[in-house]
């Protein structure tokens, strides 16, 4: 009797086995599938934004290249020679020194007239020297920019 119950005992045994392996191998095979189908998904969407991103660089030299046309269209219109003959196709003409006439506004602000060049060049200020350790720099470069801040300038970076 013992030995049928032993053969028992090993048959559940190795059916209880035999049905983990089965569904060790199920669950394998399911995280497999799992994991294929992820990497597919994403490579489908890394390629779409590819293409995605292929279509507008192809985009952007296009307009690139149609820029190129109108900034070169606009220099051509401009040209000095080109307005010179749409004027004169216009009915323009030169003005003659009679054609010209002067309006007079009373109490407008004159600017004066500088005959001597020299005063037009800026004044020089003189150039601190040299600071001699690192809190005179500091100094000095806060004194600078407070004294700009205090006159309402600024100054570029």
């Amino acid at each position: 009797m013992m030995a049928r119950q032993t053969r028992e005992q090993l048959k559940r045994l190795n059916a209880l086995t035999e049905a983990q392996a089965a569904l060790g191998w199920g669950v394998i095979l399911l995280l497999a599938a799992l994991l294929g189908t992820v990497y597919v998904s994403q490579a489908s969407r890394i390629a779409a934004v590819g293409r995605r991103v292929q279509i507008l660089q192809n985009e952007l030299s296009e307009l690139k290249r149609q820029n190129n046309d109108l900034e070169r269209d606009i220099a051509a219109a401009q040209a000095l020679d080109r307005l010179q003959t749409e004027a004169v196709r216009l009915g323009f003409v030169e003005a003659s020194p009679d054609d010209i006439e002067y309006i007079i506004v009373p109490d407008y602000p004159v600017e004066e007239v500088i005959n001597d060049p020299l005063e037009i060049l800026p004044q020089v200020t003189a150039v601190p020297p040299p600071a001699e350790n690192v809190r005179q720099a500091l100094w000095l470069y806060l004194r600078s920019r407070f004294s700009d801040f205090i006159r309402g300038e600024a100054r570029e970076q």
